[in-house]
């Protein structure tokens, strides 16, 4: 039987132009914890740096001992984002990944264990580069479905999705109209991200659940510059 086709590699267009740095922070709800979440922006125009720290108020348990950090650092190209090293620590434990395009393989480096590979192939992302992805590279075009294989630390998957419009979103800055994608409908939860188009369509909410439900939301405190 034939595997899933793999992610087509999208033609080059101009990306959308980004401040070398940008501050995101977000109100952070998951469950019954609550907490924030800040994810940092840095890049020079040809290499890129993301940091993501999140930390809870309420019940810190379901916040690995109260902090989970994830770092993504790579290239800026043509296409857009290509990463090339991701760290992901959980309370005590850290694992890291390598991306080898030329070489075509991710290793991930768990803190227990061998290095497990996955084959780099298509379109590649991981958890945090996604999200700059999607602002560098929209609006995409009407009808549009977007294709990514995205590494999350643990495991490589592939996934669609679409372009639902435009909205209006109510946030701590104020009304803003948003472009909003939401993951085509599978077995690995959900995910969706509202987009804000006069804000560099940096993410200003997002929803996503597990395969067993359990569901997180980000909404946007505050973004400088």
């Amino acid at each position: 039987m034939a595997g899933p086709a793999e992610p087509a590699t999208a033609p080059s267009v101009p990306l959308n132009a980004l401040p070398p740095r940008i501050d995101l922070t977000f109100e952070l709800r998951y469950g019954l914890a609550s907490g924030e979440q800040t994810l940092v922006w840095v890049n020079d125009g040809e290499h890129y740096t993301l940091a993501s720290v999140a930390g809870a108020t309420g019940l810190t348990g379901l916040f690995y001992r109260g902090r989970f950090a994830q770092t993504s650092r790579g290239r800026v190209t043509p296409h857009g984002l290509q990463p090339e090293e991701f760290w992901d620590q959980r309370g005590d434990r850290r694992s890291s990944a390598r991306f080898d395009q030329a070489q075509g393989q991710i290793t991930l480096i768990p803190e227990k264990g061998v290095p497990r590979h996955f084959p780099y192939q298509g379109e590649v992302q991981d958890v945090l580069s996604l999200f700059f992805q999607f602002a560098l590279t929209a609006p995409p075009a009407a009808g549009q479905r977007l294709a990514y294989r995205v590494f999350n630390g643990k495991k490589l998957r592939d996934y669609a999705y679409e372009v639902r419009g435009e909205a209006m979103l109510d946030t701590a800055l104020g009304p803003l109209q948003t472009l909003h994608i939401a993951q085509v409908a599978d077995d690995d939860g959900r995910f969706e991200v509202w987009l804000a188009i006069d804000h560099h369509y940096l993410p200003v909410r997002v929803l996503r659940s597990d395969d067993a439900g359990r569901e997180m939301e980000l909404r946007i405190r505050s973004i400088v510059p």
